[in-house]
């Protein structure tokens, strides 16, 4: 008998069956792991509690919000025409105006057309993504098969490209002071290296990307958070999340200023505090 067990102790499952005990701290095979929780921070607390629409139709920026803890999310996508002069706009400008347009669309939309009896929206996100290339050229989603290689193939044979996104955020005044809403807008950038072709990236490889039609949604024709992260991606400069479609934390940083802070005029972004 072992120091262990004392008289008329009945053994364990793992001691009648001749198997070692798990370590102390482990759960046993087949327990019920905790669920995660959600993060405690106030903003995300606000925010579950409120009304707040995405306006975007994009299924990785509801994603990545979810990610945050942000569970109700109303989607409505802006149906404003994308047709800004990409000539006569440099790509920061182009990609942050994109944004603020589509923002102020879908809060503008909501209160014409929503029914008294639902509240107004407590935040509205709207975002934008493009890439641009080593020589300045903007790219957003393919519109062939035959303009997708050709766009991936330039991003590798160029080594090196950008992608900018920005995102604005809207929020309704408390004090109702003109125009009745503060917005916020920020652009991010990440660099991103392809593959060389001689080191991995040949046509052929690229070509069979195209046919799983994974990037035609995408900006730049391809999404860093599938196979063309592990297929066509050396490596990134930035945040990853910014690639996929949306910098979450500066999401929630702006949120916190336009809902928290409406009584300062001093914020540091790219938006003003109120219009």
């Amino acid at each position: 008998m072992s120091a262990a067990t004392a008289p008329g102790d009945a053994p364990s499952d793992a001691a009648a069956s001749g198997q070692a005990a798990p370590p102390a701290g482990r759960p046993r095979a087949g327990s019920m792991r905790r669920p995660l929780q959600p993060l405690d921070l106030p903003i995300i607390k606000h925010l579950n509690s409120n009304r707040v629409i995405l306006a975007s139709a994009s299924p990785r920026r509801k994603q990545l919000l979810q990610q945050m803890g942000l569970a109700n999310l109303e989607i409505t996508p802006s149906l404003k025409p994308e047709d800004l002069d990409k000539k006569a706009y440099g790509p920061w400008e182009y990609v942050s105006t994109t944004a603020r347009n589509k923002c102020l669309d879908v809060y503008t939309t909501t209160l014409e057309t929503h029914l008294a009896s639902i509240p107004d929206p407590a935040l509205v996100i709207a975002a934008d993504t493009i890439i641009v290339t080593r020589d300045g050229r903007i790219l957003e989603k393919p519109r062939s098969e035959a303009e997708h290689i050709r766009m991936l193939k330039h991003l590798r044979d160029t080594r090196m490209h950008r992608v900018l996104t920005s995102v604005s955020v809207l929020a309704p005044r408390e004090d109702a002071r003109a125009p009745g809403y503060d917005i916020q807008s920020h652009t991010e950038e990440t660099k991103v290296y392809f593959w060389e072709e001689g080191n991995g990236l040949p046509d052929d490889v690229i070509e069979a990307y195209v046919k799983t039609r994974e990037g035609v949604d995408k900006a730049g024709g391809y999404g860093i958070q599938g196979i063309a992260g592990m297929l066509l991606v050396e490596k990134i400069e930035g945040s990853v999340d910014n690639v996929i479609g949306l910098p979450v934390k500066k999401t929630l940083t702006l949120a916190e200023k336009v809902i928290f802070q409406q009584d300062r005029d001093d914020y540091d972004d790219e938006g003003s505090a109120s219009e």
